[in-house]
């Protein structure tokens, strides 16, 4: 019966860790664009590409359009002063999760979860 119990909370406990991918690194740029609400992060060379269904593999994540404008605004301001003080941030995207769309391009970037 142990056994069993125990074998049930650990295939719980792996799907509870399934999902986020952390990009991390230092801050290699921040785009914005008068005609749209996404914000671009660029992670500085030699981080890893990005493993994902977007179009976009090399380290560029955005925080969505589709974000309340008061999270997209403290995501802006965490990224703006990781970026001042030259320490690095950790983005968590989901690979499977759908991507930000970029002009004509329905699938462009990975969409920044969660940043620390």
């Amino acid at each position: 019966m142990k056994k069993l119990i125990l074998g049930c909370a650990m295939l719980m406990a792996g799907q509870a860790q399934a999902g986020w991918l952390t990009a991390g690194g230092s801050i290699d740029a921040i785009t914005v664009y008068a005609n749209t609400n996404t914000i671009l992060v660029t992670l500085q060379a030699g981080t890893s590409n990005l493993t994902n269904n977007c179009t976009t593999k090399a380290p560029i994540l955005a925080i969505s359009a589709d974000l309340p404008e008061e999270r997209r605004n403290r995501m802006y301001s965490m990224l703006l002063a990781k970026k001042a003080s030259g320490q690095a941030v950790s983005l968590a995207y989901d690979p499977a999760a759908a991507c930000e769309p970029w002009n004509a391009n329905s699938s462009a970037y990975s969409r920044i979860e969660r940043m620390y």
